[in-house]
C-alpha cells in the first residue's frame, strides 16, 4: 500500500495493519528522508529493513546488491509490516518489495505520488484534511489546559486557518501552549497573510517541507507553481491556469497534475477544479514575488482577470438579458450558453470573479475591474451574496471613477442600489438610484433612466409609499413608450412586463386584489411564454397564488426557483404552500432550506409546524 499526504505525511500503519500485527507479525519502520531533507540511498534503507527483521549490524552485507539478495531471503515467507516513511522516489522502495512474502504488507508515505509503484500492486491513499469537528477535537487535545483559556470562537478560527491539516494544527497548538494571550495576535497576523504561519519557530517542519518540495521541481513546474498562485480566487480550472502559465489547456493540465503529484495542489474529481492549501499558496506567492519580475506578475494578473471577464459576459447575458454599459458587452459572443449552464459556471466561478475585481484594480486595469462588477451583478443578486456584491461594487466604482467613465459610474451605482435594498438600507438605496438617475439624464441614457425610475418605485413600495411607487412605475413606462429606437425592440416588452410585476406587488400590498391580478396576468403573458426567465415567472406566480388564495402557483414557483438554485425564494414559496394547505411536507421543506441558509425565518416555520394537528 502506498499512502501519501500533502502538508506533512503521517503513518497509517496502526489503523491499517492492527489485525495483521496481532497475528504474530513484525513491524519494521525505515526512514527514507534524512534530517537535512536528502533522500536516503536504497542500500541504507535495505540495511534499516534488515536490522528490523533481526539481522545484526555486524552481519549486514557490504554491497547494495548483496543487501538486496539478503533482504529477499530474510523476508521470504514471513508475516510483517514494513513502513517506508517520507519516500522521495520509487527507486528507494522497489528493492524493499518482498518477492516471496504473501503475508507481508508494505506501506509508503510520501509527499509525491510515486506512480512507478502502482504496477507493483501499491494502492494510492491520498490523505485529505480533517473534517471540521475532528480538526477542532485535535486542536483542543493538542492545546491541553490552554484550550480552556481561549474563547470557543477563537479556537474555531484557529482551526479554519489551519485548513484541517493535522500537522499545522499540532504546530499552532504547540506555539500557543501555556500562552493563550498569543492566540489573538497570531490570528490577526494570519488573517492578513497565511504566510505568517510559516514564520513560527514551531512551523519550521512545514516550511522545510515546502522548500524541499519546491526544490524538487524542474524549472517549468516551479514557474507554473509560482504563476498559478497569482490566479485570484479559491480554486481554478486548467483553462484559467493556461492563461497564467502562457500555455494551452492540455499543457496546463499536465503542469497542474504534476503539482498534484508533488502534493502542492489538490484536485477535486467532482468539479474538475484545482486548489492550493492556503499556506502552500502563500509560499508559492512569496516565490512569485522573489523570482518573477513585477511587470510579469502584473501582466499575468491582468490577463487572468480579463479572461474571466470575457468568459463571464455571455453567461451574464444568458442569465439577465438586460442592457449593459462597457466595451466588452458591445458584442456578446453568440450563441449564448443555456441558462442552466450559465448558472453552473457562475456557481463555480463567482468567488474568482469577485477576487478578480480587486486584483484588476491593484494592477491598474480599471476598465476590467468595473466591467467584472457589471458581469457578476446578476448572479450575486440572484443568490443574495450581498457582502461580496457591496464590496466588489465599492472597488468597481472607485475604478470607474479613476477611469473617468460616467456611464460605468451610472450603472454600478444603480447595481449597488439594488444591493442596499437587499440588505434593507432603503435610504442608501434611494441615494444611489437618485444619483444614477441624475447621471443617466445628464448623459441622455434612456435605459439607465428607465431602470432607475423603476428601482426608485421599488424603494417607495418598500417604504410603504404605494402612490409614489405607482407614480415612479408610470414614469418608467413613459420612458419606454416615448424613447423609440433608443430602447431595443426586444427589451421594451420585457421592461413593461417587469413594471407590471412591480405594479402587481404594489396593488397586492395595498389590498387591491383585482388590480394586482390584472397586472400579474399581463406580466405572465411575457414571462410565461418563450422568455425562458424562470426566476421572473416564479416571482409572478407567487403574487398570483396570493391574490387567488391558491397554492398551485406557489408550488410551481417553488419548482422554478429550485431549477435556478435559488434556495431562499424556494423556501418562501414552500412556506406559503405549507401555510395555505396546512401541508407538513411543504413546511418541512421550507424549514430545511432556511436551516441550510441560517435564515431566522426557520423559527417562523417551526411555529407553523407546531400549530399543525
Amino acid at each position: 500500500m502506498h499512502a501519501r499526504a500533502g502538508l506533512g505525511s503521517y503513518s497509517l500503519a496502526a489503523e491499517v495493519c492492527e489485525d495483521h500485527l496481532g497475528q504474530g507479525g513484525a513491524y519494521v519502520e525505515v526512514r527514507a528522508t534524512a534530517a537535512d531533507g536528502q533522500a536516503v540511498p536504497p542500500g541504507e534503507l535495505l540495511g534499516q529493513a534488515l536490522r528490523g527483521l533481526g539481522l545484526a549490524e555486524a552481519d549486514l552485507p557490504g554491497s547494495d546488491t548483496d543487501r538486496a539478495h539478503t533482504y529477499q531471503r530474510k523476508s521470504a515467507g514471513r508475516r510483517f509490516v514494513l513502513l517506508v516513511k517520507d519516500a522521495v522516489a520509487a527507486e528507494q522502495v522497489e528493492p524493499l518489495v518482498p518477492h516471496a512474502a504473501p503475508d507481508a504488507v508494505v506501506l509508503v508515505t510520501s509527499r509525491r505520488a510515486l506512480r512507478r509503484l502502482y504496477p507493483l500492486g501499491f494502492l494510492a491513499v491520498p490523505l485529505d484534511g480533517l473534517p471540521a469537528e475532528e480538526a477542532r477535537r485535535l486542536m483542543l487535545t493538542s492545546l491541553g489546559p490552554t484550550a480552556g483559556q481561549l474563547e470557543p470562537g477563537l479556537v474555531g478560527e484557529l482551526c479554519d486557518l489551519c485548513d484541517g491539516h493535522p500537522l499545522l494544527i499540532r504546530l499552532v497548538a504547540a506555539h500557543l501552549l501555556g500562552r493563550a494571550r498569543a492566540a489573538e495576535p497570531l490570528v490577526a497576523r494570519v488573517r492578513r497573510s497565511r504566510a505568517a504561519l510559516l514564520e513560527l519557530d514551531v512551523a519550521q517542519p512545514v516550511a522545510s517541507s515546502l522548500k524541499l518540495a519546491y526544490g524538487g521541481l524542474t524549472d517549468a513546474f516551479r514557474r507554473a507553481y509560482r504563476r498559478i498562485s497569482l490566479i485570484p480566487g479559491p480554486g481554478f480550472t486548467p483553462a484559467a491556469a493556461a492563461i497564467a502559465c502562457r500555455t494551452d489547456v492540455l499543457g496546463a493540465a499536465e503542469l497542474l497534475d504534476e503539482l498534484v503529484d508533488a502534493c502542492l495542489l489538490s484536485f477535486d474529481e467532482a468539479t474538475g477544479r484545482y486548489a492550493f492549501h492556503a499556506v502552500v499558496r502563500e509560499h508559492a506567492r512569496l516565490r512569485a514575488f522573489d523570482d518573477e519580475d513585477s511587470e510579469v506578475r502584473d501582466t499575468i494578473v491582468a490577463d487572468v482577470a480579463e479572461w474571466y471577464l470575457r468568459e463571464a459576459v455571455p453567461r451574464d447575458a444568458a442569465l439577465s438579458g438586460r442592457w449593459r454599459v462597457g466595451e466588452v458587452f458591445a458584442a456578446v459572443p453568440q450563441p449564448l450558453p443555456s441558462r442552466d449552464d450559465a448558472i453552473e459556471w457562475f456557481d463555480a466561478e463567482w468567488q474568482n470573479l469577485v477576487a478578480c475585481v480587486g486584483a484588476a484594480e491593484r494592477v491598474e486595469r480599471h476598465d476590467v475591474a468595473w466591467q467584472l462588477c457589471v458581469a457578476v451583478f446578476k448572479f450575486l443578486h440572484m443568490h443574495g451574496h450581498t457582502s461580496a456584491w457591496l464590496e466588489s461594487h465599492r472597488i468597481g466604482l472607485a475604478a470607474a471613477e479613476r477611469a473617468g467613465d460616467p456611464a460605468a459610474i451610472m450603472q454600478l451605482t444603480n447595481q449597488r442600489g439594488a444591493a442596499w435594498i437587499a440588505v434593507g438600507d432603503l435610504e442608501a438605496a434611494r441615494a444611489d438610484f437618485t444619483a444614477s438617475l441624475v447621471a443617466a439624464e445628464s448623459a441622455g441614457h434612456v435605459l439607465g433612466k428607465q431602470s432607475n425610475l423603476e428601482w426608485l418605485g421599488k424603494v417607495s413600495a418598500r417604504q410603504g409609499d404605494l402612490a409614489q411607487a405607482l407614480a415612479r412605475y408610470a414614469e418608467s413606462e413613459r420612458v419606454v413608450d416615448t424613447s423609440g429606437a433608443a430602447i431595443p425592440a426586444d427589451q421594451a416588452p420585457r421592461m413593461r412586463a417587469l413594471l407590471d410585476l412591480q405594479r402587481a406587488r404594489a396593488h397586492q400590498q395595498a389590498g387591491d386584489a383585482p388590480a394586482a391580478h390584472a397586472a400579474v396576468e399581463r406580466a405572465l403573458t411575457y414571462f410565461g411564454g418563450a422568455s425562458g426567465e424562470r426566476e421572473n415567472r416564479a416571482k409572478c406566480l407567487l403574487v398570483l397564488g396570493d391574490v387567488l388564495a391558491d397554492s398551485a402557483p406557489h408550488r410551481e414557483a417553488a419548482g422554478l426557483f429550485a431549477a435556478d438554485g435559488l434556495r431562499r425564494p424556494e423556501a418562501e414559496a414552500w412556506h406559503r404552500v405549507g401555510r395555505r394547505d396546512a401541508d407538513r411536507a411543504a413546511l418541512e421543506r421550507a424549514r430545511a432550506l432556511y436551516a441550510e441558509l441560517g435564515d431566522r425565518r426557520e423559527d417562523d416555520v417551526k411555529a407553523d409546524l407546531g400549530g399543525l394537528p
